[in-house]
């Protein structure tokens, strides 16, 4: 059970990182204004929507492009919105570099059958 013990470690490291308490302390202000956790919202999903449109390989309309352009704009002025998705981005990028990590060191435990796929 090392390997266990290590993935318990491993998240109490991450959940008491600078990276992570700044993604909590953001979130919660932007959880605090209405507007700012509309306005976040409506950005992500509109994001969410585009690249699932993407990895289907649907056309994106210019009118959707359009509206993630705008949100996108907002966001980005909004200091508290700002911050959040920049601290949320911060630890999105450490937890994949910890699953591409952990992904190399048990690439040769793939399935038969998978051996060629690309982590």
């Amino acid at each position: 059970m090392v390997a266990n013990d290590l993935a318990h470690e491993l998240a109490r490291t991450l959940k008491e990182s600078d990276e992570f308490k700044q993604f909590n302390k953001s979130k919660e202000k932007v959880m605090s204004d209405t507007n700012n956790h509309k306005m976040v919202r409506e950005f992500q999903l509109k994001q969410w929507e585009i690249r699932e449109a993407q990895m289907m390989e649907h056309e994106i309309s210019e009118e959707k492009q359009q509206e993630l352009e705008r949100l996108y704009s907002l966001v980005s002025i909004n200091p508290t919105a700002r911050e959040y998705l920049e601290a949320e981005f911060e630890v999105s990028r450490i937890v994949n570099d910890i699953q591409k990590i952990i992904g190399e060191a048990i690439q040769d435990a793939m399935p038969i059958g998978f051996e060629e796929l690309s982590l």
